[in-house]
């Protein structure tokens, strides 16, 4: 199965960080969404070795309570044989439909395998965003309390009043509030992320990650031949399609004849009330048959049934490389509006951290500007939130595209 996704990703329990590769192998080989696709795929191949068989040999056995006589003796037994044979090439044709359907059946398993690992990098990048997150507003909480001690200092020396200190005091609560806040919304991102795995649901997650905005190394003028090719699930519409052709196949040689070869043995007991050349003398008798599929109008539904599968798996396959391209496309947009935001945000952070720095030499000089002051701590930290979900959201524009891109590309 590919190994489809190149995004940098470290999951840990017990302080334990592991890296992308060993939590993507810990999903694929413990989901059970991918172990039902895998079973029913390796039941799909043992159909191919059971119609590919000749049908099953026909044996009778019969006795004869009122005995024929015949000039040689009555009759006392009967044994027969029967075996029938398809027209050349059905057994193989039906051997070939089956292989198309477990190919099919083969591709579901990556489209499901991607599917799995976009809604693991999803929960990945909710669940960095969240910790970090806390981290930016637990380092602000701590300028906050600098800055609550230089507000009492300055209550003490009479330069200032209490209503500085308390209007600190009211957005440190504000801060304390988001912070539990975003320890409750850990939970979703890391309910997913051990379901994935089949880890205790609850179990703790430290990420060991730090991302920065990351490019899109993928030609966007390319990306529809490659997912017509490669995308597992256009694959298996594709598939699906094949194997409508190969059951039209099977079907025109469902209309020519079969055959049909037999042996009778038939037990004769002796006359005792003559004497004759060969006196109960047994008798083999050779059979053949013939059967002939007359009636064709069944025949001929099942073709255009398959046919208009093929129409359906067709427009299936367009409607779904079309979707998937409007996908690409968002992503590409999201990924060009969080790159805009960059520099700009990085330029706020930059000029407040600058006006921080002076405005709070002031006020521990005169005393003045404290509502200003408070201010741009508010503003420095949606900076840093902001630039935060713009770095997350090129992550997550890349990992949309990786879900139908893969890591050969």
């Amino acid at each position: 199965m590919n190994k489809m996704f190149f995004i940098l990703l470290f999951l840990t329990t017990s302080l334990h960080a592991q890296s992308l590769e060993a939590l993507v192998e810990e999903v694929l080989a413990n989901n059970p969404a991918l172990k039902a696709l895998e079973s029913e795929y390796f039941a799909a191949l043992e159909r191919a070795p059971q119609v590919s068989s000749l049908p099953d040999t026909e044996l009778g056995l019969g006795g004869f309570p009122l005995p024929v006589e015949t000039r040689l003796g009555p009759q006392a037994l009967r044994v027969s044989a029967t075996q029938m044979f398809p027209w050349f090439g059905t057994l193989a044709q039906k051997e070939k439909v089956e292989i198309a359907k477990a190919k099919a059946a083969y591709e579901r398993i990556d489209a499901e395998a991607l599917n799995l690992l976009f809604e693991l990098r999803q929960a990945y990048l909710q669940l960095y965003e969240i910790q970090h997150s806390q981290t930016i507003i637990q380092e602000n909480l701590k300028l906050l309390d600098a800055l609550e001690q230089l507000a009492l200092a300055k209550v003490e020396s009479g330069r200032a009043t209490l209503a500085d200190v308390l209007r600190v005091q009211l957005k440190k609560e504000e801060l304390q509030q988001q912070l539990a806040l975003l320890a409750e919304a850990e939970v979703s991102p890391t309910v997913t992320i051990n379901q994935l795995r089949q880890r205790g649901l609850r179990e703790s997650l430290l990420l060991a990650d730090n991302l920065t905005f990351t490019e899109l190394p993928f030609r966007q003028d390319s990306i529809e031949a490659y997912l017509r090719q490669y995308h597992p699930q256009l694959r298996m519409l594709q598939q699906q399609q094949e194997v409508a052709r190969q059951m039209i196949a099977l079907n025109d040689l469902n209309t020519k004849p079969s055959f049909g070869i037999g042996v009778d043995y038939i037990m004769v007991n002796e006359r005792d009330n003559a004497v004759i050349t060969n006196n109960g003398r047994d008798i083999i008798q050779l059979r053949a048959t013939v059967k002939v599929p007359l009636f064709r109008e069944q025949y001929r539904a099942r073709e255009r049934e398959e046919q208009f599968r093929i129409q359906g798996f067709a427009q299936q396959e367009e409607n779904t490389l079309s979707r998937m391209l409007a996908m690409v496309e968002q992503a590409y947009s999201t990924h060009r509006s969080a790159m805009l935001q960059k520099a700009f945000l990085e330029q706020q952070i930059s000029l407040t951290e600058t006006t921080l720095q002076i405005l709070e030499d002031q006020y521990s000089a005169q005393g003045g500007g404290f509502s200003e002051l408070l201010r741009l701590e508010q503003d420095l930290i949606r900076y840093r939130l902001q630039l935060l979900k713009a770095s997350v959201q090129t992550h997550l524009a890349k990992s949309k595209i990786e879900q139908f891109v893969a890591a050969q590309y």
